[in-house]
């Protein structure tokens, strides 16, 4: 096999990987701008908000990926404006489905709420708390502090209609003050008010309703809450005001609070406009004004069979979507089932060509160990010998210089004089004997210069100690004490002793269980001891 050639490719491997997980992207996906613009105009003018969303081609996977829990909230919103109560169910429970896939969890956190809302809060379907604890789960995920003060609303509205008005209340009240500092969203706070004040007429408790009511008609001008939002509001609190009036007999209040619902008749959803109806046709059986009754009651018919025509069609396009969806999704998966194969055989041959390389290499790297290793015991056996020949020619000139102060000695006659140059010539040799060898070196180690492996060794793995470091290593792993380490290198214990804390402080062995010595003899326990 060509070894070069194999390292060619592996350095061509990180640029595959690079190029399959992130694909080069166009400057940017020109159909995203249709999201931004159905975003701009929908509270306004739903049809042309619908009307951007439906220019995104098919199959929306791949003209907005990544985006898909967006168009859907976006088409939720624009039902919800045209009063299509079952597409906006459909396309809540498709923006929840791919809010998930997309890991977007403010979406998520939005359309569990709104599952919640439609099916206990509307269709008294008990398995639906689930989504209100999947909503906290996803809001936490996120941080998202409006959204997890939106759950505990969520909590509120669930009393009210289980007719816990007081409960209800006590939920509000204890987290009132902190949706009025929410102050770049003041819908929450609104909302709030518009909770106490439905409560409170429910409880008849009127001042308290009309207080609450102020507060939130004054946010009229918030510029956080669009006109519309605010009216939405106000129409389904003008006709709870209506039927308590009607209920309590209080007909001119009652046709007060009916012009006000005609004033935001536009914001009203499905359900108000029922009761808005309803109320209608009760203020004029009382007063037995039987046309207009009967007019209100004709127009309440027309209503309720558009309502179940929407209904209808919805159910049938929700069909539609459903296997449209399912079928695009099919398509990725086995697009994606595809890639995986190529992937995992690209990384089968990967492998086996780095296992390849690592065997080659490791070959490699045992025979340039073995070069390397012979090269330093040849240089340090040629640095050894000529250090030896510049000491035994030393020691021949220093042998051939004392041979002759002996022979004049032996030639003086007078004996005193003799036995003082004799305790002289001994004195010398003492002091030459320290001299002639240098401190780091002695006959012993003259001996013992031959164990290269050791040196070698201690050199290669512990480059920081020095010369000296290394012979006082070497008498310790022979066996050596420090007072007979002292003697051979002509210094002092103390010495010795200050050396062989040094050593083991550059050998990192102060917190190691192993004394100085012990270590010494594990880490050359493999090589061949000389004895003491």
């Amino acid at each position: 096999m060509n070894f070069q050639f194999l390292n060619r490719f592996l350095l061509l491997i990180p640029f595959f990987f690079i190029s399959v997980a992130f694909p080069q992207k166009n400057t940017q996906n020109k159909y995203l701008k249709f999201l931004d613009l159905a975003d701009d105009v929908f509270a306004e003018d739903p049809i042309k908000g619908a009307l951007y969303l439906d220019s995104i081609p098919k199959p929306l996977n791949k003209s907005i990926k990544g985006h898909l829990a967006e168009y859907y909230e976006l088409k939720v919103l624009i039902n919800d404006r045209n009063n299509e109560l079952a597409k906006q169910f459909k396309n809540t429970v498709l923006a929840l489905k791919y809010a998930e896939l997309e890991k977007n969890y403010d979406i998520a956190g939005w359309a569990s709420l709104e599952i919640f809302y439609n099916s206990y809060i509307k269709e008294k379907d008990t398995t639906a708390f689930k989504y209100i604890d999947d909503a906290q789960k996803f809001y936490a995920l996120n941080s998202n502090k409006k959204g997890l003060a939106e759950v505990t609303q969520m909590h509120a509205l669930v009393a009210m209609i289980n007719k816990e008005y007081s409960k209800g209340n006590d939920l509000i009240l204890k987290n009132l003050n902190s949706y009025k500092l929410i102050k770049d969203d003041a819908y929450y706070y609104m909302y709030a008010l518009f909770l106490l004040t439905t409560n409170y007429i429910d409880l008849n408790n009127i001042a308290e309703a009309h207080k609450h009511f102020t507060s939130l008609k004054s946010l009229k001008d918030n510029p956080t809450i669009t006109p519309l939002l605010h009216d939405v509001h106000l129409a389904s609190i003008y006709g709870c005001f209506g039927r308590f009036h009607f209920n309590e007999k209080a007909i001119d209040s009652t046709y007060h609070y009916l012009a006000k619902s005609e004033s935001v008749r536009a914001a009203m959803n499905d359900n108000d406009k029922r009761n808005f109806y309803n109320l209608y046709i009760d203020y004029y059986d009382h007063n037995e004004d039987y046309e207009n009754k009967n007019n209100y009651i004709d127009s309440l018919k027309v209503f309720e069979k558009h309502v179940l025509n929407k209904t209808m069609d919805a159910s049938l396009h929700f069909g539609d979507t459903l296997m449209s969806s399912e079928s695009e999704l099919r398509v990725e998966k086995e697009k994606k089932g595809y890639l995986l194969k190529w992937l995992i055989g690209l990384a089968l041959l990967i492998i086996l060509l780095i296992v390849l390389y690592t065997l080659k290499n490791r070959k490699t790297k045992k025979v340039i160990n073995s070069f390397e290793k012979s090269n330093d015991e040849f240089t340090y056996l040629k640095s050894t010998h000529e250090k030896l020949k510049v000491k035994v020619h030393g020691l021949e000139d220093y042998i051939v210089e004392v041979k002759k102060e002996i022979k004049a000695i032996s030639t003086m006659g007078n004996g005193d004089e003799q036995r003082k140059k004799i305790k002289e010539l001994l004195k010398n040799l003492h002091l030459d004997s320290s001299m002639l060898l240098d401190k780091t070196e002695n006959h012993l180690e003259l001996v013992n210069e031959f164990n290269i492996d050791f040196f070698a060794k201690i050199k290669n793995d512990y480059p920081q100690l020095s010369d000296s470091e290394i012979i006082i290593c070497y008498y310790l792993f022979v066996g050596f004490k420090s007072k007979e380490i002292a003697v051979f290198l002509n210094t002092s214990t103390r010495a010795i002793e200050g050396k062989r804390y040094r050593i083991t402080k550059k050998m990192d062995l102060q917190k190691s269980e192993f004394t100085l010595v012990e270590f010494l003899n594990d880490l050359c326990k493999n090589l061949k001891k000389v004895e003491k």
